[in-house]
């Protein structure tokens, strides 16, 4: 089984890789593990299943404007997390961004390896900044950001949602994009929502449970 091995901090071991071309069927098990109300907060509607399309374009991706990371369980293989990037194509120095972990693994810190990993392959192709869509009754997600010293600020505004602009710090994840990948266990269970257009367990813009 490939990955490189990473230690959580509750002493659980996990693999992290690249998504691969033939990962569909991992993330179709991965999407049927999350329990309703994770597939409610994050799509904000109901979603049974993915398609094969959404499957295909989650899967054939191009490591350059489109990466994934995806964390396994090294006893079984199964998918444990997905953390991905888009390149937006109005503005090529960003991308949206999601992070998304099944619920068992939740509050973990594996939330936090998988966007560590992809942040810095975003910084190698010169992404800036991420994009991430957070649900207005996300309130621990919305303070966090709030309170953040510099850094993210709101670009849009719609019914149920604000996005935020959270630029890459030089190493690392840096305080704002730890803030609402922490931000979402203080807000007892409140998780960022998105719709059917989502890149991978959820929408390119909604950053998820740690």
């Amino acid at each position: 089984m490939n990955g490189n091995s990473v230690v959580l901090r509750d002493g659980s071991v996990v693999l992290i890789r690249q998504v691969q071309s033939g990962d569909a069927p991992l993330l179709a098990e991965g999407f049927a593990r999350l329990s309703a109300e994770s597939r409610r907060l994050r799509f904000l509607m109901s979603k049974s299943n993915l398609t094969p399309a959404e499957l295909r374009y989650f899967t054939e991706i191009d490591h350059h404007d489109h990466e994934a990371f995806v964390a396994l369980n090294p006893v079984d293989g199964r998918g444990l997390g997905v953390a991905r990037y888009i390149r937006l194509v109005e503005d090529p120095v960003g991308a949206e961004v999601a992070v998304t972990v099944i619920d068992e693994w939740q509050r973990r810190g594996l939330g936090t390896e998988l966007l560590i990993r992809l942040t810095d392959r975003a910084r190698e192709e010169d992404i800036r900044h991420f994009t991430a869509l957070v649900s207005t009754d996300n309130a621990g997600v919305l303070g966090l950001l709030r309170e953040s010293l510099v850094g993210a600020r709101v670009t849009d505004r719609d019914s149920g949602t604000v996005e935020y602009e959270i630029p890459l710090p030089p190493r690392g994840i840096g305080e704002e994009l730890r803030a609402p990948v922490a931000g979402v266990r203080a807000a007892s269970g409140q998780g960022p929502g998105s719709d059917s257009r989502h890149p991978g367990w959820s929408h390119p813009r909604g950053l998820q449970r740690p």
